[in-house]
């Protein structure tokens, strides 16, 4: 089947599935470099975001809540706060630290 299609993009957002393409190495290159810049620009903001999350150490939560390491393993395997692991640290987010005040706050 012969397919005149100069964009190697728009061929494999066609759905054609059973084709053989023979491709000059610049269009492979181009692919490439188009494939990164997309999946850069559908990452980059959540890397952005993830890397601007403060996280507190567990020391901290149980000093904000009052509460021993016990409670936070609790409130883990209840999915009430769940932890970040950081290598071997572990912490939590502020974000949802800040949550769970809120709703403890209106109960």
């Amino acid at each position: 089947m012969y397919l005149p299609m100069t964009n190697l993009l728009e061929l494999i957002n066609s759905g054609v599935t059973d084709v053989t393409v023979n491709v000059k190495l610049a269009d492979l290159v181009e692919l490439i470099k188009q494939t990164i810049e997309a999946a850069k620009a559908e990452l980059l903001p959540a890397m952005v975001s993830a890397a601007q999350e403060v996280l507190l150490t567990k020391k901290e939560v149980m000093e904000k809540f009052g509460v021993c390491h016990t409670t936070l393993w609790n409130w883990n395997k209840n999915k009430i706060l769940i932890p970040v692991k950081v290598g071997k640290k572990v912490c939590y987010r502020q974000s949802d630290v800040e949550r769970l005040i809120l709703e403890r706050d209106r109960k």
